[in-house]
């Protein structure tokens, strides 16, 4: 039986035009907010941009209490009327997808400011600035990041979350390297960076990048599976192939590829939640878990999503070569420890599994125009006199 998600009937339309207004009146209140916090901690004081209560840490806290509200407020009052089906999925799978959308916001927001006014900070060395000025600042990266949280989050599809995933999980993975303590963990493994021996700033960042990719990953599949089911209904096997009795029974499987990438998803948060040095077995357990999903879902594409170019199957199945070739240059021939390894497999994975968001995203921009004009052409509108 096909995957199929309930039609149900707008209740309401959530304009463009009133996201815009929301998401404006949204950077206002927070921006009062964040000027409010700013005059109460920055009283008979002179802060520094970065540092212990500096304006760059009032500002983090504020500005992931902004996107926090802003992307709570923008899943439950526009996303779920954008897109109706989120309304129909269990009420679980709602809250996975809802909390994944607001800590990716959450802890991106928080990344940036800190990194910002470090760089600040090492720009204007020495600078401290008066109540108001702080104040001011505070205020304005509140009520922007307020802003575009909500913006971000009322215009969430598989496409943006795809982006918004590649973006988060390299930035985490990239200030974890820079924090660690430890110079030379990559004699080691990539995992060594969630260990405390990497350092406390390497190991809550590391593993806390991990486990909201993982969270939003789930929500990802909920938006990847919806295009899928609306590919599997409209999908008819090529006029080439039909005098083959088994291309004739092939179809989309929609269903097969969300738990594929659900159990992805939770290895990656098992991973996060487990580092290697707490549980050598149960770490390795989930990374085999993960890399035994991506390994069907590569193989499978054929069978799985039928009605791709071929040139993408042919992607697939060099993905699975790139890997048993990045496999043997470690294992067999030594040319590079399991770092490196590591590495490889994942720039393999996140590659093909961007390919692969980006031509469902095509075919299903494409086969939308196709049923527009058919209905147009249907449909003519009359000509004036």
């Amino acid at each position: 039986m096909p995957y199929q998600y309930p039609e149900v009937t707008l209740s309401r339309r959530v304009t463009e035009l009133d996201i815009e207004r929301l998401a404006l009146w949204a950077g206002l209140i927070c921006s009062v907010f964040g000027l409010t916090v700013g005059l109460i901690f920055f009283a008979g004081e002179r802060p520094a941009l970065f540092g212990r209560w500096s304006v760059g840490l009032v500002s983090s806290v504020c500005g992931g209490t902004a996107a926090a509200m802003s992307s709570a407020y923008a899943f439950r009052a526009i996303l779920r009327y954008r897109e109706p089906w989120l309304r129909r999925i269990p009420t679980w799978r709602q809250l996975v997808t809802a909390l994944g959308l607001v800590l990716v916001h959450v802890a991106s927001s928080v990344m940036m400011i800190l990194v910002l006014f470090h760089l600040f900070q090492r720009a204007f060395f020495g600078l401290h600035l008066d109540v108001l000025a702080g104040s001011l600042a505070v205020s304005a990266v509140t009520g922007l990041t307020a802003y575009l949280c909500l913006v971000a989050t009322a215009r969430t599809s598989a496409e943006t979350l795809s982006v918004v995933l590649g973006i988060f999980m390299a930035s985490g993975v990239l200030i974890s390297m820079l924090l660690a303590e430890e110079q030379q963990w990559w004699r080691s493994m990539f995992s060594f960076l969630g260990t405390t021996q990497a350092g406390r700033g390497s190991f809550w960042t590391f593993n806390l990048t991990l486990i909201i990719s993982g969270l939003v990953l789930a929500a990802f599949t909920e938006f990847l599976t919806r295009d899928l089911v609306l590919l599997s209904r409209t999908y008819r096997c090529r006029p080439a192939l039909r005098r083959y009795k088994l291309a004739r029974k092939l179809r989309p499987r929609p269903r097969v590829v969300r738990w594929c990438l659900v159990v992805v998803a939770t290895a990656i948060i098992g991973i996060g939640l487990v580092p290697v040095n707490v549980s050598m077995q149960i770490h390795s357990g989930f990374v085999q878990l993960a890399s035994a999903a991506m390994i069907i879902l590569l193989m499978g594409t054929a069978v799985l999503l039928p009605g791709y170019p071929a040139v993408f199957h042919l992607m697939s199945y060099a993905a699975v070569g790139a890997v048993w070739v990045a496999f043997v240059l470690w294992q067999d021939w030594s040319y590079y420890n399991l770092t490196g390894f590591e590495l490889a497999v994942v720039a393999i994975m996140f590659s093909w599994i961007s390919v692969f968001i980006r031509t469902t995203s095509a075919i299903t921009s494409d086969r939308e125009e196709r049923n527009q004009s058919r209905i147009s052409q249907d449909h003519p509108l009359p000509h004036r006199s």
